[in-house]
C-alpha cells in the first residue's frame, strides 16, 4: 500500500510538472522557417495565427524572434558607411514593436506557458536595448523578465526552457562593467559566469521550445564572448544539421573550422555546397591556406564585387589575399592593381614579405604543408630547412605560432605549448593573443607546473582581451589560483 502511495504521488507530480510547452505543427513550421532564413513565410505564419487571437503573447514571440533574425541580415546587407544609422533604426523598429505587444497584453491572468512567451518578449526588449545602449531600460526589461522566468519556474520546476532566459541575464550581467554594471547594480542585476552558463546549457539539452535560441547563444558566447572555438563546435554542427539553409550560421562554423585548422572538414562543407550558402570570402581564405592561388584571386575578387556584404575586415583581408597570391604566381600586374588599395596593416605585411622573400615564401609553406594535412614526418623533415628569421623578429613569432599550432592538431600538446610559450613573449598584440588563447586550451587539457599556469595568468592580465579574462578563469578554477 505504502509503494502504491509513493507511486501514485510520483505520477501525479509528474502529471502536473510535466512541460506541456512543446511547439506543435504550426510552431514547427515557423520554427523550420525562422532558422533556415525564409523569413517571409515564418511571419505569414505568425500574422495568420496573430490575427485569430490577439491577445496571446505565443506567436508575437515568434514574430519577434523572426524579426530579430532578420535584423542581422539586413544590417549585413547595407552599405558599411550606412550600418550605423541602419542598427539604430532597426533598434527603434523593433524596440516600438516590442513595447506595443508588452502593453496591450493584460499580463494578469497568464498561464504558465504564456508567462513564458510573455517573459521572453521582455528579455527580447532587454537585449536590443543594450545593443542601443539604452542600459536603464534594457535592465529594467531584463529584471521583469528575469520575474517571469522565476515564476514559471516556480509554477513549474521541469519548464526548462525558462532556463535560456536566466542564463542570458545571469551571463552577460556578470561581464557589465562601467556604467551598465553601475545601473545593473542598481536594478540588483548581479550575474555569475557560472550560473549563467550552467542555465543555458540545461535550456539547451532539456527544453522544447528554445533549442535555436540556445545554439545560437552558445555559439555566440564561446566563439565571440570567450573565444573557445572548440566548446562552439558541437553546438554549430546540431544546429545545422537540423537548420541546414541559414546561411550565417553556416559561414560562421567554415571561419571556426579555419581558425582551428581543420581544413578537411571545412573542404567537405564548400564541396557540399550546393545552394552556394558559403560566401566568396571563406572560399577566398580556404584556397588561399591551402596553397591555391589561382581560386584564392578568384574568390577574393568574387568577395571584391559584393563588398558592401562583407563583414568587418572581409574586404581588407580579400585584398590582401588577392595581392599576396598574384605576387606569389608572378602575376604583377594584377598584384599592382590591387596593392594600392590595401590597408596600412596589410600593406606593411605586404612590403615585408617584398623585402624578405625568402623567408615569407619558406612561412608560406610550411603554413600550407599543415593545412594540407601533411604527414608529420614531412613537415619535421621541412622543419629543418628553417631559415634565420634573426633580422625578422615578427615572423619568428609567426613561425612559433604555426609549429604550435601543427603539433597541437596532431594532440602533441606539450610540443605545442613549447612553441606558443615562446610566441606569447610576442610584441606584437595579436600574436601574443593567439598564444594565450591557445596555451589556456593546452594548460585545461593537460595538467601543468601552477607556476607555468600563473605565468601565463599574469600575461593575459596585461593584455587588452576581455575574450582571454573570461576564458582564464577556468584555468584559475582548475588549478586553485
Amino acid at each position: 500500500m505504502k509503494k502504491l502511495a509513493v507511486s501514485l504521488f510520483i505520477f501525479l507530480y509528474s502529471a502536473v510538472y510535466a512541460n506541456s510547452a512543446e511547439p506543435d505543427r504550426i510552431d514547427q513550421q515557423i520554427i523550420n522557417s525562422t532558422y533556415n532564413d525564409q523569413f517571409d513565410a515564418a511571419k505569414k505564419l505568425c500574422l495568420d495565427q496573430i490575427s485569430t487571437n490577439q491577445n496571446s503573447p505565443k506567436y508575437y514571440y515568434y514574430l519577434i524572434n523572426v524579426k530579430i533574425l532578420e535584423y542581422y541580415k539586413k544590417i549585413s546587407e547595407l552599405d558599411p558607411s550606412k550600418r550605423e544609422e541602419g542598427r539604430k533604426n532597426l533598434n527603434e523598429e523593433i524596440i516600438n514593436y516590442c513595447e506595443n505587444v508588452v502593453d496591450k497584453i493584460d499580463e494578469s491572468g497568464l498561464s504558465v506557458e504564456n508567462k513564458f512567451y510573455y517573459g521572453t518578449i521582455y528579455a527580447y526588449l532587454a537585449r536590443v536595448y543594450g545593443v542601443d545602449n539604452s542600459w536603464w531600460s534594457a535592465f529594467k526589461s531584463g529584471k521583469k523578465a528575469k520575474n517571469f522566468m522565476q515564476d514559471v519556474i516556480k509554477s513549474d520546476p521541469q519548464f526548462f526552457d525558462a532556463y535560456l532566459v536566466l542564463g542570458m541575464i545571469e551571463y552577460y550581467a556578470d561581464r557589465m562593467n562601467g556604467v551598465a554594471g553601475f545601473i545593473a547594480g542598481i536594478l540588483g542585476l548581479s550575474g555569475s559566469r557560472e550560473t549563467g552558463l550552467y542555465y543555458l546549457r540545461t535550456a539547451y539539452d532539456k527544453g522544447k521550445l528554445t533549442f535555436g535560441q540556445s545554439s545560437l547563444m552558445m555559439i555566440e558566447i564561446y566563439t565571440s564572448l570567450e573565444g573557445n572555438d572548440f566548446a562552439a563546435l558541437p553546438y554549430f554542427e546540431k544546429f545545422l544539421n537540423r537548420f541546414p539553409q541559414n546561411r550565417k550560421t553556416l559561414n560562421a562554423y567554415c571561419q571556426t573550422l579555419m581558425n582551428l585548422w581543420n581544413f578537411k572538414k571545412a573542404e567537405e562543407l564548400i564541396k557540399n555546397d550546393r545552394d552556394n550558402l558559403i560566401d566568396d570570402y571563406a572560399k577566398a581564405r580556404f584556397y588561399d591556406m591551402t596553397g591555391n592561388s589561382a581560386l584564392a584571386i578568384r574568390y577574393g575578387e568574387k568577395a571584391l564585387l559584393n563588398e558592401k556584404n562583407l563583414y568587418r575586415g572581409g574586404a581588407a583581408a580579400s585584398r590582401y589575399i588577392i595581392v599576396l597570391n598574384c605576387w606569389l604566381t608572378g602575376d604583377n600586374d594584377k598584384a599592382k592593381k590591387y596593392e594600392p588599395l590595401l590597408s596600412e596593416r596589410y600593406k606593411i605585411e605586404f612590403y615585408a614579405a617584398q623585402k624578405n622573400e625568402k623567408e615569407k615564401k619558406w612561412l608560406r609553406e610550411f603554413s600550407v604543408k599543415i593545412a594540407q594535412n601533411r604527414q608529420m614526418n614531412d613537415i619535421e623533415n621541412y622543419l629543418k630547412t628553417k631559415p634565420d628569421f634573426s633580422r625578422v623578429p615578427n615572423y619568428e613569432d609567426e613561425f612559433n605560432l604555426l609549429a604550435g599550432a601543427f603539433y597541437f592538431k596532431n594532440n602533441l600538446y606539450n610540443r605545442a605549448a613549447v612553441f606558443f610559450e615562446k610566441s606569447v613573449e610576442s610584441k606584437d598584440e595579436r600574436d601574443k593573443v593567439s598564444a594565450a588563447g591557445s596555451l589556456v586550451e593546452i594548460y585545461l587539457r593537460e595538467n601543468v607546473n601552477k607556476s607555468k599556469v600563473e605565468n601565463l595568468l599574469k600575461i593575459i592580465d596585461n593584455i587588452d582581451s576581455s575574450r582571454l579574462s573570461y576564458r582564464s578563469k577556468d584555468l584559475a578554477k582548475k588549478y586553485n589560483l
